[in-house]
């Protein structure tokens, strides 16, 4: 069985996603394995598994150690608009401070509209707490540090929980799980072929790196059928030993698929089922 292994070289990690080949063996040669017609709610699960990993991607890649995870509240009730508008005006307020000190602004932003009082969440490059404080003036701002790990999949998960109701209703202001900023493109993974013993004896570390065990999961794909690995390894030490992947050809990172409006899972439902 042939194996597609996808790695990206995400700051101080590498990402990897493996996937068996669509393609089966018959007499006559090769043929495709027909695609499935998977129910909505399995696509919604692939689609939050795609979608955090994604996130993950670019936390991984463009924050570390020092930069901050805000959550920003309010001392009021703001309308759904309003809420958009304030923040909005911070990240605009923001970047215009990191340019008067020559750096680089990057953020990355979700609002929870509903359940409780509407909040933000931004994590955001390093920037000193006397300046947050000053520029959000609607309420309280209280930060947190991201750690020196450089692997930030809990922070993607909890991000994309935030938001994996809201941003479908119809007056969402946002209609994405997520804003960032437009300097924060997405790296390409590098695709190459291996053995399927990876498949049955699970992921090997490589020189530097250790593999996080707490980030292997199997999982059956709801569209293709294949049977799929992802997994991230961590650098051991603070400066990664490679900043990119040079083995395969590049491939896109997996996007979300299109599926009938139904019943929408809860988060246990989507975390906890089909997974090894």
């Amino acid at each position: 069985m042939k194996i597609y292994r996808d790695t990206i070289a995400a700051g101080r990690t590498l990402m990897v996603r493996c996937m068996a080949s669509a393609r089966i063996k018959t007499e006559k040669g090769q043929k495709r394995k027909e695609r499935r017609n998977p129910t909505p709610e399995a696509v919604q699960k692939i689609n939050l598994k795609n979608a955090i990993w994604k996130l993950c991607v670019l936390l991984n890649t463009y924050f570390q150690k020092g930069d901050l995870h805000l959550t920003l509240t309010y001392a009021y009730e703001p309308s759904k608009e309003q809420a958009r508008k304030d923040l909005d005006k911070l990240i605009r307020k923001l970047r215009d401070h990191h340019k008067k000190n020559n750096r680089s602004f990057r953020w990355i932003a979700v609002t929870e509209y509903s359940h409780k009082r509407i909040h933000h969440h931004v994590v955001c490059s390093k920037t000193d707490l006397d300046t947050i404080e000053k520029l959000w003036t609607h309420g309280w701002a209280t930060p947190k540090f991201l750690d020196a790990s450089g692997n930030y999949i809990k922070l993607a998960e909890y991000l994309i929980k935030e938001t994996d109701k809201t941003f479908r209703e119809d007056d969402s202001p946002n209609k994405t799980r997520y804003r960032r900023s437009r300097n924060m493109p997405l790296p390409e993974a590098k695709r190459e072929v291996i053995s399927d013993r990876i498949m049955e004896n699970g992921p090997e570390e490589i020189k530097g790196y250790y593999v996080d065990q707490d980030t292997v999961h199997t999982y059956e794909h709801a569209i293709l059928g294949v049977e799929c690995m992802q997994y991230i390894m961590v650098s051991l030490t603070e400066k990664p030993r490679l900043k990119r992947w040079y083995r395969g050809k590049n491939a896109r990172v997996e996007g979300e698929y299109k599926a009938p409006e139904e019943r929408q899972l809860t988060w246990d439902e989507l975390i906890c089922s089909g997974e090894e």
